[in-house]
């Protein structure tokens, strides 16, 4: 045994004291776990479906306005000579820092609606295993 192996030696064995019965899911619970999971994607698809639009427009609004509306606004700026080029400029600015905001303000309401559906999903699932599960051990 050399230098490392005495030092370390199997300095994992105090980790391997997991409880063989929170260990060992029976197949019965990964198999309900599963059913009830399938069962709240179809429960749920409705809102599955509208946040997959919601991020859906706001990417498409996002894309639309870095694409081809601030440059049409800023071609029409660059035509127009009685507007002085600074002003220009921290109109452009202001304008590109509004929508930003407005953006990510879009995209925080957004995920908090998605997160808060999420969470009632986990919820539902976990409650669902959680009940089957601890049930399993304490027949076992």
């Amino acid at each position: 045994m050399n230098k490392e192996q005495k030092i370390y030696g199997n300095c994992f064995s105090e980790f391997e004291d997991i409880a063989t019965k929170k260990r060992d899911i029976p197949i019965q619970v990964l198999y309900d776990y599963e059913k009830h999971y399938m069962e709240l994607l179809k429960k749920h698809s409705t809102e599955i479906t509208m946040i997959y639009n919601m991020l859906k427009e706001f990417r498409d609004e996002q894309k639309t306005f870095y694409g081809t509306v601030l440059p049409n606004i800023i071609q029409k700026l660059e035509e127009d000579d009685g507007i002085d080029s600074k002003i220009k400029s921290i109109w452009v600015e202001q304008l590109t820092a509004n929508m930003d905001r407005s953006f990510s303000l879009s995209e925080s309401l957004i995920n908090d609606f998605a997160i808060k559906n999420i969470n009632q999903f986990k919820n539902a699932v976990n409650e669902k295993l959680g009940k089957e599960y601890y049930e399993n051990i304490s027949t076992d």
